[in-house]
């Protein structure tokens, strides 16, 4: 199936008069309470993220797409692709409407390849903010080219509406004993700067020998969320040995990055950190606790193994997304971005 036929009949004139891809106006409140009255509403459309993203290089466009359910903010980020005047486009768990809301979702497709033909982009990518059970074969994204995903395709989010001890008992038997055992150790959480955040996070990218984000990324995330960023630290003897940046967003708070120190790991502190951020996010009204990123398999050989035996010790629902889907808008676009992504990680291997 193919995707222009999609848009032919009787159906597409319809959506044709309702869609009406416009630069959204107005500021983040207004844009995110767009954003809220939607079923997928996620953090990586907000107004503020894409804000974020624009001070890491990419250019954020919004658009505001007229459908049969209402105007549907969708964020776009534009990048570069290494070839001078060209383009491509991105959609970070978007659309977010429901996956049955096909209206809502070829409307937004259509305002994008507008944008995309403004932008002189060479390839759409699009990563739904779907659980990959949720997109059947013949639903439009399938009509899409599988492509490489830039967000993580799988998470543990653990639902915060139980209280104290009926949320604790639902944690596996090792990550409560883990909790407890800091608790005795006398390890402590408080809020924490962006300083001691960072010194933890450096500590964790020497041991484990990857790349986290930079400093400059965590100081805009802070500074582009205001108050619904939380950075928390984990201290043991006066000594910050774990630090957490969170993110609120609606009725969620998001775990985005973390990272501890080489001493005092004996003390558990970051069993302690991350149950601490769970009550305080239902003190403040957040119903669920989204841990972020997994692997999408059990192997033990993935890099993020051992992350994902800490993550899932909370218990939680595991959720596996649909993945990252590209449309060519140009002939041969897909080749030409594959090939440029090529060229620029053998740079920054090189580098």
């Amino acid at each position: 199936m193919g995707w222009e036929p999609l848009l032919k009949g009787p159906r597409s004139a319809r959506i044709a008069q309702l869609m009406a891809g416009v630069t959204a106006t107005g500021g983040a409140a207004e844009w995110d309470e767009r954003l809220l009255l939607w079923p997928r509403a996620n953090l990586l459309q907000s107004y503020r993220w894409g804000a974020v993203q624009g001070r890491a290089g990419w250019s954020t466009e919004r658009l505001l797409v007229e459908s049969p359910s209402g105007a549907l903010p969708v964020t776009a980020l534009v990048g570069r692709v290494g070839v001078a005047g060209l383009t491509r486009l991105y959609v970070p768990r978007g659309p977010v409407c429901a996956p049955d809301d096909l209206d809502a979702f070829v409307s937004a497709m259509e305002a994008l390849q507008d944008l995309g033909r403004r932008r002189r982009a060479l390839v759409l990518e699009v990563e739904v903010p779907w659980e990959a059970g949720e997109v059947p074969s013949d639903h439009p994204l399938r009509a899409f080219r599988p492509g490489h995903p830039r967000q993580p395709l799988a998470t543990v989010v653990v639902d915060l509406r139980p209280k104290g001890e009926e949320l604790i008992s639902s944690f596996h038997a090792k990550t409560r004993y883990n909790v407890r055992l800091a608790e005795r150790r006398g390890v402590t959480v408080r809020p924490g700067t962006l300083a001691e955040l960072s010194s933890c996070i450096r500590a964790t990218e020497a041991r484990q020998r990857i790349r986290l984000p930079s400093d400059g990324h965590l100081r805009a995330v802070c500074e582009e969320l205001g108050q619904d960023a939380w950075v928390l630290v984990a201290e043991v003897e006066g000594e910050v040995a774990a630090g957490v940046l969170l993110a609120r967003w609606g009725e969620q708070l998001v775990y985005l990055y973390g990272g501890a120190t080489n001493r005092q790991r004996q003390a558990m502190p970051n069993y302690l950190l991350h149950w601490r951020a769970m009550m305080m996010a239902h003190e403040e009204g957040c119903w669920n606790y989204d841990l972020w990123g997994i692997p999408d398999n059990d192997s033990a050989r993935h890099p993020w193994h051992g992350l994902a035996q800490f993550k899932r010790g909370f218990g939680g629902r595991e959720v596996t997304y649909a993945g990252c889907w590209l449309l060519e808008l140009r002939p041969l676009g897909g080749r030409m971005t594959t090939a440029a992504d090529a060229v620029r990680e053998q740079l920054r291997r090189r580098r």
